[in-house]
C-alpha cells in the first residue's frame, strides 16, 4: 500500500472509529488533503522574546520527544528569531498544561505539542473553562500509530497469544493518563476480542509506561505504546512489539515488516494519536501565519521526514481551515467516545 493511499484510508476510516467497544461508528466529515496557509513574511507577526513549547507529559513521552525533535529543527534551521524552549508542564492528565497556556489569551510567546488527551481530557474534566476549539490552532505534522508491546522475556508471540491469555484471567496493562487514548484503546481490545477486563495502571506519560513492562513494575505485562516510546528499550532487547495498529505494516525504519494486528487477529487499525501544534486562543491571523510558516518548514525537513521514519509515523500535515476541521471532527469523536464509556 502507498503511503498516499495509506493517508487516504486513516482519513476514511480514523473518523469512523468505533470510538470504543468495537461498536457503533462516529460518522464525521472527512478532512481534505493538506493545505498550507498561505502567508507572506511581511503579513506575519514575528515574536519579539523567548518563546516557551509547552508539554503536557513528562519526559520521554511521546509529546515530549516529538517536541524537542521539532524544536531542534526549529533551532538548527534557524526558523524563528527568537529561541524555543521546551517546558514540562505534566499533570491532571494534561490539564495543567493546557490551563497554562489558555491562561496566555492573545500571547504567540507560547505554543502546546498536543495529543488526543488534549481531547478527552477537556472532555471529561468539565470543570475546565475551555473547549479544545478555544485554542488557536497551527498546524498538525504527524498521525501516530500504536503497537502492542510485551517484554521482551514474554511468552507471548503475537497479539493472537495475548487475547487467549487475556480471556483466561485479568491482564495487568498501562498506559498514558486516565481516560485517554491508551484506556481508550484497551476498553475496544477486551470489547471486540471479549477478553476479562484488564486492569489498567495509569501512568505519567509514555516513557513511564514502556519502562513499567520493561522493568515488570506493578505486575504490568502488555502496552500499547507508540513506536517512538518503546524504541530505546526496543533497540536494548528490553521490549518487543507483536503488531502494529494499523492497515499496512510499517515499511521504513527498525519496524519495517512488523505484523499488523488485524492479521493476527485483533481487527482494530483506524485510530491514531494526532502529533499537532496549538497556540492560545486569540492570536491574530498573522500571528497564527507565522507558527503555521515555521511548522510547515519543520514538516518539509529532511531531519523531520527521517524522524516519521524512524517512529512510523504517518505524514500528515494539515493547516488552516483543513485543520480546524480535523480538529472539530476529533473533538466530536472524543465526545462520543466519553459518552460510549460514560466517563460523562
Amino acid at each position: 500500500m502507498t503511503r498516499r493511499r495509506f493517508v487516504s484510508l486513516l482519513g476514511a476510516g480514523m473518523l469512523v472509529a468505533t470510538a470504543c467497544g468495537g461498536g457503533a461508528t462516529t460518522a464525521s466529515p472527512t478532512p481534505a488533503a493538506s493545505t498550507a496557509a498561505s502567508a507572506s513574511v511581511e503579513t506575519m507577526t514575528q515574536p519579539t522574546r523567548p518563546i516557551e513549547f509547552v508539554i503536557s507529559t513528562a519526559v520521554g513521552g511521546g509529546s515530549d520527544i516529538y517536541a524537542r525533535a521539532m524544536q531542534a529543527i526549529i533551532e538548527e534551521q534557524k526558523l524563528s528569531p527568537q529561541p524555543v524552549q521546551p517546558v514540562n508542564k505534566e499533570g491532571g492528565s494534561g490539564a495543567v498544561a493546557f490551563t497554562y497556556v489558555f491562561e496566555k489569551k492573545g500571547d504567540m510567546h507560547y505554543i502546546m505539542i498536543t495529543l488526543n488527551s488534549f481531547f478527552t481530557t477537556i472532555v471529561t474534566q468539565p470543570a475546565l473553562p475551555y473547549k479544545a476549539t478555544d485554542f488557536t490552532p497551527v498546524a498538525n505534522l504527524a498521525l501516530d500509530p500504536f503497537f502492542l508491546w510485551v517484554n521482551e522475556d514474554s511468552p507471548w508471540k503475537t497479539a493472537g497469544d495475548v487475547i487467549k491469555a487475556a480471556q483466561g484471567k485479568e491482564l495487568v496493562v498501562a498506559g498514558t493518563g486516565s481516560k485517554q487514548e491508551d484506556e481508550v484503546m484497551f476498553l475496544r481490545i477486551a470489547d471486540l476480542a471479549k477478553t476479562k477486563p484488564f486492569r489498567y495502571v495509569p501512568q505519567s506519560g509514555g516513557g513511564a509506561v514502556a519502562t513499567a513492562l520493561a522493568g515488570h513494575q506493578g505486575g504490568v505485562e502488555v502496552t500499547v505504546n507508540n513506536p517512538s516510546e518503546g524504541l530505546g528499550l526496543y533497540q536494548q532487547k528490553k521490549l518487543r512489539p507483536l503488531c502494529a495498529f494499523t492497515p499496512a505494516s510499517p515499511t521504513t525504519g527498525v519496524y519495517s515488516g512488523l505484523a499488523t494486528c488485524k492479521s493476527q487477529g485483533l481487527a482494530i487499525d483506524d485510530y491514531y494519536i494526532m502529533r499537532a501544534v496549538m497556540a492560545p486562543p486569540g492570536l491574530t491571523p498573522a500571528q497564527q501565519a507565522f507558527w503555521v510558516d515555521v511548522f510547515k518548514k519543520v514538516f518539509e525537513s529532511a531531519k523531520w521526514k527521517t524522524f516519521m521514519d524512524t517512529n512510523a509515523l504517518v505524514p500528515d500535515f494539515r493547516s488552516g481551515i483543513d485543520f480546524r476541521t480535523f480538529i472539530n471532527n476529533y473533538q466530536k469523536l472524543h465526545q462520543d467516545i466519553a459518552t460510549k464509556n460514560k466517563w460523562v
